[in-house]
């Protein structure tokens, strides 16, 4: 590389630390063009771009501190090595091939994003448990079923003063149409240890022909063991609450495609960065911090639709079978005539990636229960 090649890269380096957000083609030199080397070596393009467009969310005002991070970032997971500029004489022929980094994939720009993301989170530690002084006298219980509506609830009963489990509890298995369960547990293992694409996870179980344990209620009843008389299999949500012996629930808020996406890939980051225990209560942590988008919740795409509707009847017969006791109706375990939303993109996931690097509060502010 030239020292005309190298001021000129340099100088548009320098550009971004400043909060610049100017495109390397469209970069011509300009007042801190010849400065010194940032660095001996240039960071890749993705970490350069990720920059640009952080400056771009931020205004331009991205601190010095939060660019050496982004700068210095690597990407996680498989993909492409840290890529170089386009433009720049002293190519070799060897390695990977130079870019403009405008043309960067949203894929290899996440996974920049996802390390930031994922140190953020460790840094920040898990949210202590709200609770408060138990009352022995209330109906134990125990939930089952729904992840994401078993997991909210259980922390908000938590917090009232009903833990879970205890003498002879009440096994509440939560039910609802299959292909809504089979969405959120895909989401909530996300946001608890990392899984694979919504894609790939649901063929692995539709080519073995079964559901996942949270998803299967009578497989979920099964587990605990639990006596027909203290088991109640709820597919009416609205009668939910009096089967938990309390008047009024929260509504429970189901995280956008972008949302579990994002959690998804920070996961296998954190994965490596804490021991094993304690990923979940980081995940768990990030979901209720991380800042919605508006996107609607995954959706169980048409080409499953017929494995999915058999899979809801055979489990709706096998309830039957077994006799517990069912608040509402099994029907409603059959999945919803519904036209599914269109899927989220990386480019999705991606802009709400840099809207979590570029503005912080996300970490600082209270967690809305």
């Amino acid at each position: 590389m030239s020292e005309v090649d190298a001021a000129r890269a340099h100088g548009w380096v320098a550009h971004l630390r400043e909060g610049g957000t100017t495109p390397w083609l469209a970069w011509s030199g300009g007042p801190s063009a010849p400065g010194a080397p940032t660095s001996r070596t240039l960071p890749g393009a993705q970490q350069l771009e990720l920059l640009r467009r952080v400056n771009v969310a931020s205004a331009g005002a991205t601190t010095a501190v939060l660019a050496d991070r982004v700068l210095a970032a690597p990407a996680a997971g498989r993909g492409k090595a840290d890529l170089p500029l386009v433009g720049l004489d002293g190519g070799t022929g060897f390695g990977p091939r130079a870019v403009d980094p405008e043309h960067v994939g949203a894929r290899e720009l996440l996974r920049v994003a996802s390390v930031l993301l994922a140190d953020d989170l460790v840094s920040l530690g898990a949210d202590p448990a709200r609770s408060s002084w138990a009352r022995p006298w209330r109906r134990r219980f125990r939930l089952v079923g729904d992840p994401v509506t078993a997991t909210e609830l259980r922390e908000h009963l938590l917090a009232l003063g009903r833990p879970e489990g205890g003498p002879r509890p009440f096994l509440v298995a939560v039910g609802a149409p299959l292909d809504e369960l089979l969405a959120r547990t895909w989401t909530q293992r996300c946001f608890e240890t990392g899984t694979k694409p919504f894609a790939d996870w649901l063929r692995f179980w539709r080519e073995r022909d079964q559901l996942p344990a949270r998803t299967d209620l009578l497989a979920s009843v099964l587990r605990w063991n639990a006596r027909r008389p203290f088991v109640r299999i709820v597919t009416d949500i609205d009668r939910l609450p009096r089967q938990l012996g309390v008047r009024h629930l929260p509504e429970v808020r189901v995280p956008g495609a972008d949302q579990a996406e994002l959690a998804r890939r920070i996961a296998s980051v954190v994965g490596l960065k804490v021991p094993a225990g304690e990923r979940p209560g980081l995940m768990r942590t990030l979901q209720r911090r991380m800042p919605g988008s508006g996107a609607a919740p995954v959706v169980v795409p048409a080409r499953e639709r017929e494995w999915v509707a058999e899979s809801a009847a055979r489990m709706g017969r096998n309830i039957a079978r077994a006799g517990y006791p069912v608040v509402g109706d099994l029907a409603d375990l059959a999945p919803r005539a519904e036209t599914p939303s269109p899927a989220v993109g990386d480019q999705q996931v991606l802009d709400l990636a840099i809207r979590m690097v570029a503005d912080p509060s996300w970490r600082t502010r209270g967690v809305e229960r």
